[in-house]
């Protein structure tokens, strides 16, 4: 991996280089047009909504019509779809050409731009088509976060309170720095993307394939994040649904954790959070969970973290499930109230 607090002058440098081709999304394109000179660009619709097939098809005869082979070199500048997305398209193209990834927001440079997963929804199923494919090189640059909406830049944070969970490198700088992280101060954003980005490739290197069960730390405050997210219609941001997520599982097995460390957790997510409530309905949270990818034998799988880098993994029934979902929902909320009675007192 690349690190750089200057974005211009590394990547002009690198996509300046014959037989070059790059793929971008709308907004990246009109936000950084000094990157983008030259005629071997191909700007795709930002948004989910692109991640499909069919723009994998058209990037794939754009490298046809500008001559691309098989020592053509594809560069992804953009967030989370763009890398999956053009990272598809170099892995199936002429049986794949190297990528090199540039993610533009906050959640893809220490979190989903790492990793060498590609792909795109298919039939109303999300990643359903994809292959694991490095990609040459990893550039990450803070600068791209100056021009990151709030919701984007709370995905990425969710993410690295995650893994300021699952690594004591990064716990002990988001302690130290927290305050400047929120204020998107450049050199702490910059530091702990850092930390975060390398204990993240560290992870993917022991299990490339996802084969060996490894990668399955990464998944922490997903499965009922994630069932958050889905029956909520998307209304927060994905990180502060991993956020509420870290929150209810932790809350759902405490007996599993350290306390210091339960509370410690609990506060950052707190801090964080601030004011971002969460309403649910447990049925719908329920089912969705039902559906998570890692489940086994019809129960639903939490990792739990003990300890930064110490995890356990808990199968629970539905019934299970929902019973300390909602035990947790009520102890949150009691808390809520107490809370709000101590500040009117």
């Amino acid at each position: 991996m690349i690190f750089s607090n200057n974005y211009s002058k590394e990547i002009k440098r690198l996509i300046a280089q014959p037989n070059t081709f790059i793929v971008t999304d709308e907004n990246v394109f009109n936000l950084y047009k000094d990157l983008f000179k030259s005629d071997t660009v191909f700007v795709m619709s930002a948004g989910e909504a692109s991640k499909t097939l069919d723009t994998v098809i058209k990037i794939c005869e754009f490298l046809k019509d500008k001559n691309a082979d098989r020592q053509s070199h594809l560069f992804a500048i953009g967030g989370g779809v763009v890398g999956d997305t053009a990272g598809f398209a170099a892995s199936i193209y002429m049986r794949g050409i190297a990528w090199t990834s540039v993610p533009t927001t906050l959640l893809a440079q220490c979190d989903s731009g790492i990793g060498g997963k590609t792909g795109v929804n298919f039939s109303n199923l999300k990643n359903i088509l994809g292959t694991f494919y490095q990609p040459k090189q990893i550039i990450i640059s803070a600068h791209f976060v100056d021009t990151l909406p709030e919701r984007e830049f709370m995905c990425g944070v969710g993410e690295l309170v995650k893994t300021a969970a699952l690594c004591k490198k990064v716990f002990a700088k988001w302690t130290l720095t927290q305050d400047k992280i929120l204020a998107k101060d450049h050199i702490a954003l910059f530091n702990i993307t850092m930390l975060a980005a390398k204990f993240k490739e560290k992870v993917v290197k022991k299990d490339l394939y996802e084969k060996r069960g490894i990668r399955k730390i990464l998944n922490y405050g997903h499965t009922v994040g994630h069932a958050f997210e889905s029956a909520d219609n998307q209304t927060l941001s994905h990180g502060e649904y991993v956020l509420h997520g870290i929150l209810y599982e932790n809350l759902m097995l405490k007996d599993l954790i350290d306390p210091m460390f339960y509370y410690s957790i609990e506060a950052i997510i707190k801090t964080v959070l601030s004011d971002k409530k969460l309403s649910f309905d447990a049925n719908a949270v329920v089912d969705a969970a039902c559906s998570d990818k890692k489940n086994q034998d019809k129960k639903i799988s939490i990792l739990s973290v003990i300890k930064p880098g110490i995890y356990y993994e808990t199968f629970l029934t539905k019934d299970e499930f929902k019973s300390k979902l909602l035990a947790a929902k009520g102890k949150l909320k009691n808390h809520q109230d107490e809370t709000n009675s101590d500040k009117a007192d």
